[in-house]
């Protein structure tokens, strides 16, 4: 087998060299400060506390008859039963629907909630909006 000409293996090797230094550079170094910066004088950081109660999922159907259903879940990160009231609003166009719903949830737990709307609920796909909030 004959070997390549000397002058292609040059220029091939300049190619190859010409090609890698990009590659070939500093590495990335990090970004950013190495440690959080230290808290104000007199002011420790705290964390906030998160609320016993809160909406751990919530979903939207059509009922039999073509209306919207708001149905979900109120969670209990505490250690006592607690009464939670769940605000669910629909929005179509320029009208807003409200209902309000009261669920008992026990300890470390969850409990089922669930509102019916006369609003389609094709039309609510196209073009509503939901917020589900515990007040």
């Amino acid at each position: 087998m004959k070997s390549p000409r000397p002058t292609t293996r040059r220029g091939l090797l300049a190619l190859l060299v010409g090609l890698s230094s990009g590659c070939l550079g500093s590495p990335p170094s990090a970004t950013g400060p190495r440690r959080p910066p230290a808290p104000p004088e007199g002011q420790p950081r705290n964390t906030p506390a998160q609320p016993d109660l809160y909406v751990s999922t919530f979903d939207y159907e059509a009922t039999d008859g073509g209306s919207l259903r708001v149905f979900g879940e109120v969670g209990n990160r505490g250690g006592v039963e607690r009464v939670a009231t769940v605000r669910v609003r629909v929005r179509m166009g320029d009208e807003t629907y409200a209902q309000e719903r009261s669920v008992s949830v026990s300890p470390s737990g969850t409990a089922a909630f669930s509102a019916t709307f006369d609003v389609s609920a094709e039309e609510f796909e196209r073009a509503g909006g939901l917020d589900v909030t515990l007040v």
